[in-house]
C-alpha cells in the first residue's frame, strides 16, 4: 500500500512492557500505519493484550502462531506486510514521540532507500544515547556496509526505516539467538543510498530478566556471531569484492 509504513512487532511474554510499546507506535504523528503484532505462542497475557488493542485500532493486525522464536515471528510479519515502507520494533521497547513522520520525510527528501537514526539504551536507573554520527550524512549502500568494520550500527534492525522492496525475497534465518545480523545487511546491499541522522528515535530496553541474558543464551550468541560474520563476509564479497580489505 502506497505511503503506508508496515510496523512488525514480534511478541512473546512481554505483558508488562507491551502496552507502552504499542502506545508509542499508535500515538505517532504519522498515521498511515499497518501494525503487525506476531504473538509467538505467548503463555502470559501478551496475546490478549494484542487482541484488545486490535479491537480499538483498525490499523492493527494480530497473528497468533505456535512459538518458533523471534526470527519466525518476524518472518510471519514480513509475509503479511503490505506497506510501501517497513519498520520493526521489539515488544519490550518503545519509540520516541513523533518520529515516523520525521523518518519518512528524510527518506523521501533525500530520495534514499533507507534512513538510519540514533537510539537510546534504557536501563533501570540510567539511560545512554547511542549516536554514531554527529550530523546528517548520505551514503551509498556500499559505503554504509563499511560501518560493519567499525561499529554495529549497520546490523541494528529497529533504528531504521526502509523501503520494503529492499527485502523482497529476503527473510530472517531462523534457529539463532540473534537474527538481525543475518538479515539487515542483505537489504542494505540492495540500497542505492542511505541517509544517516543523529536524532534519537528508539528506546532499547536493557532487561536483566531477558532470556537473552542467560548463560546458555550468551554462549549461543557467541557461536551465532562467528557464524553470521562468516556468512556476511561471503555474501558481501560476492556483491562487492572490492570491500575485501
Amino acid at each position: 500500500m502506497k505511503d503506508v509504513i508496515s510496523v512488525i512487532v514480534p511478541v512473546y511474554n512481554v505483558s508488562a512492557y507491551l502496552p507502552e510499546c504499542l502506545d508509542s507506535i499508535l500515538s505517532q504523528d504519522y498515521e498511515k500505519l499497518e501494525v503487525l503484532l506476531i504473538d509467538d505462542g505467548s503463555t502470559d497475557d501478551s496475546g490478549a493484550i494484542c487482541d484488545a488493542y486490535a479491537q480499538r485500532d483498525g490499523r492493527i493486525r494480530v497473528i497468533h502462531q505456535k512459538n518458533g522464536g523471534a526470527a519466525a515471528a518476524k518472518n510471519a510479519g514480513l509475509r503479511a506486510a503490505t506497506g510501501e515502507y517497513l519498520s520493526f520494533a521489539d515488544s519490550d521497547d518503545f519509540l520516541e514521540p513523533n518520529v515516523y513522520g520525521y523518518m519518512l520525510s528524510l527518506l523521501r527528501n533525500y530520495d534514499v532507500d533507507a534512513a538510519v537514526f540514533a537510539f537510546r539504551d534504557v536501563y533501570r536507573n540510567r539511560q545512554e544515547e547511542k549516536i554514531f554520527q554527529p550530523g546528517r550524512q548520505v551514503l551509498t549502500g556500499k559505503e554504509y556496509l563499511v560501518r560493519f568494520t567499525c561499529d554495529w550500527s549497520a546490523a541494528l534492525l529497529w533504528n531504521k526505516l526502509y523501503k520494503r522492496a529492499l527485502f523482497r525475497d529476503i527473510f530472517f534465518e531462523e534457529g539463532h539467538k540473534i537474527d538481525d545480523e543475518y538479515f539487515t545487511y542483505q537489504g542494505v546491499m540492495n540500497a542505492a543510498k542511505v541517509v544517516c541522522d543523529p536524532r534519537v528515535v528508539y528506546n532499547y530496553r536493557q532487561r536483566a530478566s531477558s532470556v537473552m541474558q542467560s548463560p546458555a543464551a550468551r554462549a549461543q550468541i557467541a557461536v551465532d556471531r562467528i557464524d553470521f560474520m562468516a556468512k556476511r563476509r561471503e555474501k558481501v564479497l560476492e556483491r562487492f569484492p572490492e570491500l575485501r580489505r
